[in-house]
């Protein structure tokens, strides 16, 4: 997630209580769900046993009454990059131009 800048981070931490019922904070750009999700530490157990690129996807879904979604200002929440080409690619998209 190289494009998600701290004030993202911060507006997260920001929605995140568990003790009110935001124990899973999703960030959102124009209503497309993306990342990073904040989870509260009473999933781990449950994200342990994943396996593979299967993604806590569906603990989402199964406790959607925990779920906060923020909303973003940027796409940079959607952008995940799984492998160093992946990786590569993006930087010749965003390379900056020379004046």
């Amino acid at each position: 997630m190289p494009l998600v800048a701290g004030r993202d981070l911060d507006r997260l931490i920001a929605a995140f209580n568990p003790l009110e019922g935001r124990a899973i904070v999703v960030p959102v750009r124009r209503g497309k769900r993306g990342n990073p999700v904040l989870w509260a530490k009473r999933f781990i157990p449950q994200m342990a046993e994943l396996a593979g690129d299967v993604g806590a996807k569906h603990l989402i879904g199964e406790h959607a009454e925990l779920v906060c979604e923020v909303e973003m200002d940027s796409d940079g929440v959607l952008v995940d990059i799984d492998t160093p080409d992946a990786l590569a690619g993006l930087r010749d998209k965003v390379k900056p131009t020379a004046a």
